[in-house]
C-alpha cells in the first residue's frame, strides 16, 4: 500500500484549471469536431470523442481522456489531443498516449489548441505536417490505409512511455492516487 502519492506534494503548488480554461478546452474540441465533419469529410461514426484511458503506474493511477480518435475500417488511425496553450509542450505526452492507448500504437498523433495543429508520426515522433492541413482528410487517410502498419509498443518501451505520460499528467494535476 502506498502511503502517499509521489506527485501529491508537487501538485499542491500546481494551478488547477479554472472554469474558464475548461470552457476553452470544450470550445477547442467543438472547433476541431466541426473541422473534421465539415472540411475533412469524416462522419460522426468515424470519430470517438472524449475517450477515457486509465494509466496505471507503480504508484499512481491517472484517469485521462483522449479528445478524439479517428477510426476507419475498424482501425484507430489518429489520436487527437486538444487543449489550450502551447502545442509543442503537449506533443511528447500525446505521443506517449498514442503509444499506450491500444494494443497497437495509433499511427498518427495530432496535437492542437484550436489554432495551431501538428501531426506526428507516432512510431518515430517525426512532425509530418502543421497548420490547418495537418489533419488528414478522410479520402487521404483511406488511401493511405493499405500502407499503414500497426505495431505494438515494444515491451522495453512500455515503462518509459508510462513514466513520460505520468510525469506530464502529474504536472497538470490530473492524477489521482490509487
Amino acid at each position: 500500500m502506498v502511503e502517499s502519492c509521489p506527485g501529491e506534494k508537487f501538485r499542491e503548488g500546481v494551478k488547477v484549471p479554472s472554469a474558464h480554461e475548461m470552457i476553452n478546452e470544450k470550445i477547442i474540441r467543438e472547433k476541431v469536431l466541426s473541422l473534421l465533419l465539415r472540411e475533412k469529410g469524416y462522419l460522426l461514426d468515424d470519430i470517438e470523442e472524449e475517450v477515457p484511458f486509465e494509466l496505471t503506474t507503480d504508484k499512481e493511477i491517472f484517469q485521462l481522456k483522449v479528445s478524439f480518435l479517428i477510426r476507419l475500417n475498424g482501425q484507430r488511425l489518429v489520436l487527437i489531443k486538444c487543449g489550450p496553450g502551447s502545442v509543442l509542450a503537449r506533443e511528447r505526452a500525446a505521443l506517449a498516449l498514442s503509444r499506450l492507448f491500444h494494443d497497437y500504437q495509433i499511427p498518427f498523433t495530432l496535437v492542437t489548441n484550436g489554432e495551431e495543429m501538428t501531426l506526428l508520426n507516432t512510431l518515430t515522433g517525426e512532425t509530418l505536417d502543421s497548420g490547418r492541413d495537418a489533419i488528414p482528410d478522410k479520402p487521404r487517410l483511406l488511401s493511405q490505409l493499405r500502407e499503414i502498419k500497426f505495431f505494438p509498443l515494444a515491451e522495453k518501451r512500455l515503462k518509459l512511455e508510462k513514466q513520460i505520460l505520468a510525469a506530464f499528467e502529474g504536472l497538470e494535476g490530473h492524477g489521482e492516487c490509487g
